[in-house]
């Protein structure tokens, strides 16, 4: 299986590689999600656009909270 790589991934230790792999895997399984509450928001029903905005303003903490894993991931070793 080929996998993308960040420009930083030349000096990653595999433990690195394994995390980037996790957090590119855990976003995908975010997206689904992230489609189907984006069709929620658009219903007639209060109660569900409601619903719709706080499963999207969760998942949009937890992809942030993934970019941050990110990038510290490519910051250089100290």
């Amino acid at each position: 299986m080929i996998y993308m790589t960040s420009p930083a991934s030349d000096s990653a230790t595999p433990l690195d590689e394994t995390l980037r792999r996790h957090i590119h895997d855990i976003r995908g399984h975010l997206s689904p999600a992230m489609l189907r509450a984006d069709s929620l928001a658009l219903s007639q029903d209060e109660r569900t656009r409601q619903a719709a905005h706080d499963i999207l303003t969760a998942l949009d903490a937890a992809t942030k909270e993934l970019s941050a894993m990110r990038r510290l991931l490519a910051r250089p070793a100290a």
